[in-house]
């Protein structure tokens, strides 16, 4: 892609800016909604995750100044394009500009591909600042026979339901500016901005109860990854239309269940979540459309995501689950005015990362009708769908439905999940309509949720434990490599060869596949892909014997190990394999050897190196850039050697009496740092007393929002500058003074 055409420092972007400088300014607060979108670009400022992208590919080519006009028009017309963002030390605040204001400066480059579908994305994901220019970009990319129009505005100021009224008016506006005439009287009206009502009482005590005793902590998919250590939301898309069967089965279950299709869709999506692993007590988004009866068209940003709970219940039918979500589902829409962001700290739980939201999948049902000829000065055009190459959640379900189809998209986190899971998704959910149309009275936990793809493994078994002496039994069935023409081990001896050897998970390739089978919870084979518990299979094919290990099958055979089940800790009130810890910590260059001890919820971590001051500090400084916040240990500890039991497995007793000998590091403070730190701490929460050097900010009360205020004093305080992020990640004035020492990358 060639270089874009220069802007001239007066035309858009730089004029809506000096208009903010200049003008007699009226700067309102935002609202807790608007500013959850601003933190979330605080926490990610290098990525667009709240930019919505429109395109239209156009056979010839576009007249620039004209297309620049009718992109001026609309900014004036339209309050809501003129309502820009400032990013202040107390918070966001909102402002509108004078109905003078140009729009942005449309972008002109010059591409050799008939539809730049890189320079589009890149386009689309580049961040647009809450710095009070325009909130939307506008970029024209030439190609030979074609020319590509791309819109990009942020989500404060517009959402899906927009996108076609944009469209609509700017192709009139760009019509009536080519041919030289003036604008249509509907286009020359202004347009105030819509502003969303505040939620009613009657609304917020409906969440309370809806959402009362939920813990988001159990809605982790055994198909995913280990959370990474610094999120990025980083996503991409996979597209499935249903078949022409499947459809008429969905058409035909919204028939006899008499629920909607969206509600028989949902449904069905909480079961393969279940399936997957989450829940049984699940939450899962869902945005609707808000916008009052007599502004059915208004741009902006008007949608709540109603957070939908559903307990899926192995022993009840499908028809059941039904019932009950359609009565979740329209009692939600009753209480539509609320928006998640009113209600999302309603719920016990505690917040370890920025990530842990109500809900980490999305339902998204939208309806589709054939829309007409779309032209642009008279030259036929259509709509691009276009990416940021980010999202918000782990996994969303876009439904689009037709008269004669029903397409789902499915956007995923490629950090928790990868295209082949997806894919498998998608098509693991198109045979769960087929089997709940078989019989949908049928308990749930009994039911096939297995593609024709998964069915090709062997068939099902028993998953059970047997004594020691019955295992030995087994040894010609317990043979694995750790590399393909390695020698020939036992798993546990496979696993131990892998945790020496560092990475994570431990990654073994059985001799033969046909003597390893991962089984779930109800005894059921899984397909490649999935956790459950790493058994052996006998040759009569039906019995499976327990390993202990939780692992799952790659889709090359490999197998890969998490950890024992017998050691998962829950620490923060997250599910950890001590296992992951370790390997981290032996990740660094000085560790020998590493063991994880939790107890009474406080991880402790134990390594054998060489004696030096500051070792475990820095030992622990490189485990939290490893690992997410919940599997950090709270201590590290240096010692000669690690004590065993009998058995091999770690002494604890005797770890716990060296910790308790062992005096705490890092108590020195000596450029003052931690205790600044403190103070700061203490005069943001509003706490009479001093806190200590490991006081969380979030456990004491502190939020995003306080936490936004915090990194601004920080960075006034030590004159280095942090992402909210990083408070997350280091939230004790401990841990954050080890993260400001640090060195930077590159320095």
């Amino acid at each position: 892609m060639q270089s874009a055409e220069k802007a001239k420092p007066a035309d858009g972007a730089a004029a809506a800016l000096l208009a903010t400088l200049t003008h007699k300014r009226r700067l309102d607060a935002a609202t807790p909604k608007e500013s959850a979108l601003w933190l979330l670009d605080r926490l990610l400022p290098e990525a667009g995750v709240n930019n919505v992208p429109l395109a239209v590919r156009v056979d010839g080519r576009l007249d620039a100044a004209a297309l620049q006009a009718a992109v001026d028009g609309l900014v004036r017309r339209h309050e809501v394009l003129r309502t820009v963002y400032l990013d202040r030390q107390a918070g966001l605040v909102r402002e509108v500009l004078g109905e003078d204001t140009p729009g942005p400066r449309v972008e002109v480059h010059d591409t050799v591909a008939g539809v730049p579908e890189k320079a589009l994305r890149e386009f689309a994901a580049t961040p647009i600042r809450c710095d009070g220019r325009l909130m939307l970009r506008a970029a024209v990319f030439r190609g030979p026979d074609a020319d590509t129009l791309a819109v990009v505005v942020h989500h404060l100021v517009f959402d899906a339901a927009s996108v076609p009224v944009l469209i609509a008016e700017l192709a009139a506006a760009y019509d009536a500016r080519a041919t030289g005439r003036d604008l249509p009287d509907e286009l020359r009206t202004p347009v105030a901005a819509l502003r969303d009502p505040a939620p009613r009482e009657e609304s917020l005590a409906y969440w309370r109860t809806a959402l009362d005793g939920f813990d988001p902590a159990g809605l982790d998919l055994d198909c995913a990854r280990p959370a990474p250590a610094r999120a990025t939301l980083v996503g991409d898309t996979v597209l499935h239309v249903l078949d022409d069967e499947t459809r008429d089965l969905v058409r035909g279950l919204q028939r006899t269940q008499r629920a909607p299709e969206a509600v028989i869709l949902f449904t069905a999506f909480c079961l393969l979540l279940a399936a997957h692993g989450a829940g049984p007590d699940l939450v899962v988004g869902s945005p609707v459309n808000i916008r009052p009866p007599e502004a059915p068209s208004a741009i902006g940003y008007h949608v709540n995501t109603l957070p939908l709970r559903l307990t899926v219940d192995p022993g009840r039918g499908f028809r059941d689950l039904v019932k009950e979500a359609r009565t979740a589902f329209f009692g939600a829409l009753a209480h539509s005015d609320t928006p998640v962001d009113a209600i999302a700290h309603e719920t016990a739980r505690e917040p370890v990362s920025w990530r842990d939201t109500l809900f980490q999948h999305m339902f998204n049902y939208v309806p589709v009708e054939s829309a007409g000829a779309l032209t642009l000065g008279g030259a036929p055009a259509r709509a691009l769908h276009v990416e940021t190459g980010f999202s918000k959640f782990d996994l969303e379900l876009f439904v689009q439905s037709g008269a004669d189809h029903i397409g789902l998209r499915i956007l995923y986190c490629s950090e928790v999940l990868d295209r082949a899971d997806a894919q498998a998704l998608a098509h693991r959910y198109a045979a769960l309509l087929h089997t709940v149309a078989a019989d949908p009275d049928r308990p749930v936990g009994e039911l096939d949720v297995w593609s024709a793809e998964d069915r090709a493994l062997p068939g099902p078994g028993t998953a059970r434990s047997v004594p020691d002496t019955e295992v030995e039994a087994d040894g010609d069935l317990d043979a694995f490599r750790t590399s393909p023409d390695g020698s020939v081990l036992g798993l546990a001896d496979a696993a131990a060869h892998c945790a020496a050897a560092g990475g994570y998970p431990y990654v073994v390739h059985p001799l033969d596949a046909r003597h390893i089978a991962v089984v779930g919870r109800a005894g059921n084979r899984l397909p490649a892909g999935v956790r459950g518990e790493v058994c052996l299979v006998r040759p009569d094919r039906a019995t499976h014997v327990a390993t202990g290990w939780t692992g799952s099958l790659g889709r090359d055979g490999a197998l890969e190990l998490y950890g024992r089940a017998e050691r998962v800790a829950l620490l923060h009130g997250r599910a950890v394999h001590p296992e992951r810890v370790e390997a981290a910590l032996l990740a660094h260059p000085e560790v020998t050897r590493a063991a994880l001890v939790v107890t009474d919820g406080t991880a402790l971590a134990f390594v054998t190196a060489d004696e030096r001051p500051g070792l475990a500090d820095d030992v622990a400084g490189h485990a939290a850039r490893l690992l997410p916040r919940a599997a950090q240990p709270a201590r590290v500890i240096r010692t000669d050697t690690l004590p065993l039991r009998p058995d091999h497995g770690w002494d604890t007793a005797a770890l716990m009496a060296l910790a308790a000998a062992e005096p705490e590091s890092g108590q020195d403070d000596a450029d003052g740092l931690v205790a600044e730190l403190r103070g700061l701490w203490r005069d943001l929460l509003g706490l009479a007393e001093p806190v200590g050097a490991d006081a969380d900010f979030f456990s004491l009360g502190g939020h995003s929002l306080l936490g936004a205020q915090l990194v601004q004093r920080v960075d006034d305080v030590t004159g280095r500058r942090i992402k909210l992020a990083d408070l997350f990640d280091n939230p004790t004035p401990r841990s954050l003074a080890r993260h400001l020492r640090a060195p930077r990358a590159g320095s």
